[in-house]
């Protein structure tokens, strides 16, 4: 299937597979999204343990803007590489990086062509020299960073953004190499921000929930507990307090709502 969307073509979709980025813009209410992913949204979290889902990735969100104003405010950043960004709807990372520093530069970086056309028509009024939407996929992290670099410098400080990612990768395709590929061609005063959907002992309701996501998705969730999320993403770097949190304890922010517990852990860390 070829269609256009804000005026780029986008080749090679099946609508009939549901994508977990065009899940996640549905619900945030988004419309770079089939018919398949709605039905595969709405039927997966019918059972969501707590209630609406939609509450939960609004606190995802908000932890990733907590996690970017850190970088850019306190840390001094100025450059942002977001890895499996899905869309750039509100409250994403160059909103947030720009709120804070307006000349901040930011990457993306999808595999899905659908998101990589409405990410492009989104961002089509931000000066290409600072804001770019490329095409990437983490086990290619090389080509990544080569097109990264027509924007990024990366003899300079960047933030590396990956929210939602890795949790696609099973340990048999070497996440930990993946993501050392990722921090070795950084420069000091660099840092990573994450989000990982949590393993946690006897949660049953919540096991039972990612089985009728793996059979619904085209991709498999794999959760890590607290301890192989902090390997995996916190290896030759320095962690930032307070570690690896459930979303909404990792720096709240006074006067924000506080959010729910949710079984994904976030964090991020400093390469010094």
């Amino acid at each position: 299937m070829t269609a256009e969307v804000g005026g780029v073509a986008v080749p090679e979709i099946d609508p009939d597979i549901p994508h977990v980025a065009r899940v996640l813009d549905y619900l945030l209410g988004g419309d770079a999204n089939f018919p398949a992913d709605r039905a595969a949204a709405e039927q997966a979290f019918a059972a969501w343990p707590g209630g609406d889902v939609r509450l939960d990735i609004c606190s995802a969100r908000a932890a990733l803007g907590r996690i970017v104003r850190h970088l850019a405010g306190d840390l001094g950043i100025r450059q942002f590489l977001d890895i499996g960004s899905g869309l750039p709807t509100a409250d994403n990372t160059h909103q947030v990086a720009r709120s804070v520093a307006p000349d901040a530069k930011v990457v993306y970086v999808d595999p899905d062509p659908l998101v990589i056309a409405h990410g492009r028509a989104l961002l089509r009024d931000c000066p290409p020299e600072t804001t770019a939407f490329i095409s990437g996929d983490i086990h290619d992290p090389g080509r990544i960073l080569k097109d990264a670099a027509a924007v990024l410098d990366f003899d300079r400080p960047i933030g590396v953004i990956m929210f939602g990612l890795l949790h696609f990768v099973p340990d048999e395709q070497q996440p930990e190499a993946l993501m050392k590929a990722v921090v070795d061609a950084l420069a000091p005063g660099s840092a990573v921000g994450f989000s990982h959907f949590a393993r946690i002992e006897g949660d049953d309701a919540m096991d039972e929930t990612f089985e009728q996501l793996n059979r619904q998705w085209g991709e498999s969730v794999v959760r890590r507990t607290s301890a192989e999320a902090a390997r995996l993403f916190f290896t030759g770097l320095e962690p930032i307090a307070p570690g690896v949190t459930e979303l909404p304890d990792w720096r709240p922010e006074a006067g924000a709502p506080a959010g729910r517990p949710m079984p994904m852990w976030c964090g991020a860390a400093v390469l010094r």
